[in-house]
């Protein structure tokens, strides 16, 4: 499957930062982890990048990454094609091609189809986790992320169909095992509902990741930190059109579908694990969705 994958010295020659001893000392941990599944290179190498070189935090990021896509299929895994093309057809999910002028790679999520009937939440976090697993196994790491979701079409409706355990799963592994640096999040096109939204996510997550959300009542103070040329033509900028890149990401996506099948064959085998099973699955909390909330 290292033929679907950048080659590492493509990764090597991007950041000289990276050591190549770092990456076999992680490797030989690797070889000493009998419940993780062993790893290309390339993906040691996007691993500790996204932990800024720290040798420590990145074995801490490949466990509990792998144990959270293992102990949670139904949120980390490669659907069918039909859900692959369905779902990206309703909310784009696209890595956008070009960079902002800090060299941040942009990521836009926007549904396409306001019917609260055809919102599957879960569905869409699947897709998203898809994309950027796609984008990072073909064209390597990225230097900071920033993440631009657009709530136009979002109703109260949508809010309840939101499922919580889902969220909560997905905001962790956004914190604590993801293979990015996420650097900004913006929300444009802010619903009169926002702050009763923002009152939900706090306590999902981390003060650091909380206070990096930035809302745009008006997508002009969002070229600040997202220039026009690095946007689509939708929010006035100068890269094509929302539908004509949910058309790429489609391609996109299905010409990975290898790729993705056996990146779902990534898992912890917990019967191996050194000292017990993991302590995750413990943290799930919650349950059902919004809609059980009080939401005025």
């Amino acid at each position: 499957m290292s033929e679907l994958c950048i080659a590492p010295a493509q990764l090597y020659g991007r950041d000289n930062k990276l050591k190549r001893e770092d990456v076999k000392m992680l490797q030989k941990w690797l070889q000493k982890q009998p419940h993780l599944p062993q790893l290309l290179e390339s993906q040691v190498i996007i691993i500790l990048h996204s932990c800024y070189y720290s040798i420590e935090a990145a074995k801490t990021a490949i466990d509990k990454y792998f144990t959270r896509k293992t102990l949670y299929p139904h949120i980390f895994h490669c659907p069918s094609e039909d859900t692959l093309r369905n779902t990206a057809s309703l909310v784009m999910s696209k890595v956008l091609p070009k960079k902002t002028p800090e060299g941040n790679t942009v990521f836009l999520t926007r549904m396409l189809d306001y019917k609260v009937e055809n919102y599957n939440f879960l569905n869409l976090i699947v897709v998203v986790n898809c994309v950027l697993t796609a984008h990072l196994h073909r064209h390597g790491f990225v230097d900071g992320l920033v993440a631009v979701l657009d709530f136009k079409g979002g109703s109260l409706g949508h809010v309840a169909r939101v499922n919580l355990p889902v969220l909560k799963q997905s905001i962790l592994h956004l914190q604590e095992g993801s293979a990015v640096r996420v650097k900004q999040m913006h929300i444009v096109n802010v619903p009169s509902f926002i702050d009763k939204v923002m009152a939900l996510l706090k306590p999902l997550m981390n003060a650091k990741l909380f206070e990096m959300f930035q809302l745009h009542p008006s997508i002009e103070t969002l070229y600040k930190y997202v220039p026009k040329e690095c946007l689509p033509e939708d929010y006035g900028g100068e890269l094509p059109s929302c539908k004509s890149m949910t058309g790429e990401t489609i391609e996109e996506l299905l010409e990975n579908i290898d790729l993705l099948r056996w990146h779902d064959s990534q898992r912890v085998d917990e019967t191996k694990r050194v000292g017990g099973t993991s302590s995750l699955k413990s943290g799930f909390g919650m349950e059902g969705s919004f809609k059980k909330l009080e939401i005025d």
